[in-house]
């Protein structure tokens, strides 16, 4: 119903296992089958016919994998001290923004966020008559933008190893009177690159997009083998942290630039920071 759904949105991208079983039991019901064991014994193509609803596919609290919230767990030192390559693409919010109501968006955010609302429509402004990338970079950042900042952030400050942290933008120049005109990369679009799949017969993919994929298919090897992107003939991937807050952004050329939405990104660690606190836990719940 509506207060499940705004109760799960309001969580922090994890589940607790109480969450998590209920969430399993929904989704047997779905396929129809009455336990672990009916589960077990069906064919893996009806498996897929229960669809996956909201949170299953996120990480679950169980004591055991993972035993506590990540944040947590890294301020206590509890970590796999190993360098990260992490980063998000320009767009995710236009994956997942699923109104083009400004209303409704703002309804949404209201209900999610709660008294941190206003300050995040502030800090993610909605169009009069649209909801444009400046809003939909909320939903990136909730799910995206703020854990990335976060990790590389606390890896640079509690471990010895590196961080190095990147921002996709890789699309075509769209024309200002295009409906696609603030559009940049959606969510999953980087995976091409990385992986050098690009459709090369496509008329749409260009030679930049090639040269893209290239580096970032050296850059990912690259740390693969060594723990360090950074190679010979490649422009300087340099680590992350508070005192040099660097990003690689994949834009046309591989390049250093800043935090993207730095100011916006401080207003929803606010909104975290309250979630972690027991008032903030019990609001969600």
């Amino acid at each position: 119903d509506l207060h499940r759904s705004i109760r799960r949105q309001r969580q922090m991208c994890i589940r607790d296992s109480s969450v998590a079983e209920q969430d399993g039991l929904a989704y047997a019901k779905t396929v129809g089958a009455a336990s672990l064991e009916e589960l077990r014994k069906m064919p893996a193509d009806s498996l897929a016919k229960g669809g996956f609803g909201s949170g299953m596919a996120w990480p679950i609290i169980d004591g055991y994998v993972i035993p506590d919230d990540q944040y947590k767990l890294y301020r206590e030192g509890k970590f796999n001290d190993t360098p990260i390559l992490v980063g998000y693409n320009s767009d995710e919010g236009a994956s997942f923004t699923r109104t083009k109501d400004p209303k409704e968006f703002i309804k949404g955010v209201k209900e999610r966020y709660g008294k941190f609302a206003n300050g995040l429509l502030k800090a993610y402004p909605v169009g009069k008559n649209s909801i444009p990338k400046t809003a939909r970079d909320l939903a990136r950042d909730a799910a995206f933008g703020w854990q990335t900042w976060i990790w590389a952030r606390l890896q640079s400050e509690l471990g010895q190893s590196k961080a190095y942290y990147y921002y996709f933008d890789q699309h075509p120049d769209y024309p200002e009177d295009s409906p696609q005109a603030d559009f940049g990369s959606p969510h999953g679009q980087d995976v091409g690159y990385v992986f050098k799949t690009l459709d090369t017969a496509n008329p749409q993919t260009t030679q930049n997009d090639l040269e893209i994929s290239e580096a970032m298919a050296t850059y990912w090897t690259n740390f693969a083998k060594f723990g360090d992107p950074n190679g010979e003939g490649m422009p300087e991937w340099q680590a992350f942290s508070d005192e040099n807050p660097k990003v690689m952004y994949f834009s046309k050329t591989p390049h250093l630039g800043p935090v993207p939405s730095a100011g916006s990104l401080k207003v929803l660690d606010a909104y975290f920071a309250w979630r972690r606190t027991p008032e903030g836990d019990a609001w969600a719940k």
